[in-house]
């Protein structure tokens, strides 16, 4: 509030979007909102009316996350106040070690929060595993002017955001599973018709939908560490028609240790992401021009990294990435067998090249050279680890990189060495 300018109640502010602002309880304490919750109470006679008759839900809900100890009265002298308990973002990590609300919702209703166990799983997976560095992708994205990359635990590695997912799209069906066998049991009679029950009908999450789906699937065909195109879909496959599942374990937590410095990895002369296709395509852009007259068969970006025109696959733009919610729905729902079988046998980046060909997920304006080289870069380091014959390639890299210290040494002998050339002055009548 205070960064918004509202410095009283009930003051209206006019915000950056052109619309306002008023937080008409700023000055209110505690028990006094719950005061006022209560005086919204038609059986018994409160002064107020609003669009519920009472608001026991409220009460019971913080309640059950506080133990069960009643939300409003706490204390000897029987003092009005704050329990603690939390509502929000069921996966959020800045709570601490555990959310205790949320355990404590389930642990004291579980007939009616019990379907948010798994939830609570993976968000103490996610806390549990923040520190384990091999869960991270050591190869960096910064190269230097000496031809070095960076290598240092960046964000989640390939085989954890699978992991991930897999966990989430098992959560999602797991809740279908729970949705469909609490509305038979309504519609038998062998429930009661209860607030609590109807809430229940019906899945009450999906974290992965067909948009999100697709967001995931295209950002792992331009990452190293995928094998074939469409990884998220087909993982979406195994799980949805094929049956499988993926129970979250419990993991010890790791403790929070000394983070590895930085180091640098030399690329050799004839090794650079730039050798590789990124996102050209010489079947589509042979084809396009007979399926798509009507367009441009390919488009021209400028190279990230000889800085030169460079024609790669058809796309189209936004003001930001884009990705098709109807479209997306009817292709998840045409991801069969043979679609399932074929992408097995095709490069990661296919599956991007299909995306941006097709207008199923726009690009940002602007970015296409950026999404371009992240595909070069992937293509290179999958080559790479190809040579490599079975070592691993992270740790290859870890073993072949030189300190920072010794890589900033290389950087100021070299910046040395460009400020003699430029000083030396040619004598024109030698």
């Amino acid at each position: 509030m205070r960064e918004r300018g509202e410095e009283e109640a009930g003051r209206l502010v006019l915000n950056e979007h052109g619309s306002y602002n008023c937080s008409i309880i700023a000055d209110w304490e505690m028990e006094e909102v719950w005061e006022f919750l209560m005086a919204c109470e038609a059986k018994r006679g409160g002064p107020y009316r609003t669009f519920v008759d009472n608001f026991d839900w409220c009460l019971e809900l913080y309640k059950e996350a506080n133990e069960g100890t009643c939300a409003i009265i706490t204390g000897d002298g029987g003092n009005k106040a704050a329990c603690g308990s939390r509502f929000g973002c069921a996966w959020c990590t800045v709570t601490g070690e555990r959310d205790k609300s949320m355990e404590a919702m389930i642990a004291s209703a579980p007939e009616k929060h019990g379907h948010m166990a798994g939830i609570n799983r993976f968000r103490n997976h996610l806390i549990n595993t923040r520190w384990d560095m091999g869960r991270r992708d050591w190869i960096g994205r910064t190269t230097s002017d000496a031809g070095y990359i960076n290598v240092t635990g960046t964000a989640y590695n390939a085989e954890m955001r699978r992991e991930l997912l897999r966990y989430l799209l098992t959560l999602d069906v797991l809740e279908e599973e729970r949705a469909e066998e609490h509305d038979a049991r309504m519609f038998r009679g062998e429930l009661e018709k209860t607030e609590s029950n109807e809430t229940l009908r019906g899945s009450t999450f999906q974290f992965i939908t067909p948009k999100n789906l697709l967001a995931i699937d295209f950002a792992w065909s331009l990452s190293y560490g995928f094998d074939h195109a469409f990884p998220a879909l087909s993982e979406w496959y195994e799980i949805r028609v094929l049956g499988k599942r993926y129970l979250i374990d419990d993991v010890a937590p790791t403790e929070k240790g000394v983070i590895p410095e930085q180091r640098w990895f030399k690329f050799d002369d004839w090794q650079s992401p730039a050798q590789e296709m990124g996102l050209q395509d010489a079947y589509l852009a042979a084809t396009n021009k007979h399926r798509y007259p009507e367009r441009p068969a390919m488009r021209t970006i400028r190279d990230r990294f000889e800085g030169k025109d460079r024609n790669i696959v058809y796309y189209e733009e936004a003001d930001e990435m884009e990705v098709d919610p109807a479209d997306a729905i009817c292709f998840v729902g045409e991801f069969d067998e043979a679609f399932y079988a074929l992408a097995k046998n095709l490069a990661p980046t296919d599956s991007a090249k299909f995306y941006l060909n097709k207008g199923m997920i726009k690009l940002a304006k602007g970015k296409a050279a950026e999404y371009d080289a992240m595909a070069r870069r992937a293509q290179f380091w999958q080559r790479m680890e190809r040579d490599l014959a079975g070592t691993d390639l992270r740790s290859y890299i870890r073993h072949h990189s030189i300190s920072n210290a010794e890589h900033e040494q290389i950087l100021e002998s070299m910046k040395v060495k460009s400020a003699i050339q430029n000083s030396t002055v040619p004598d024109l009548f030698a």
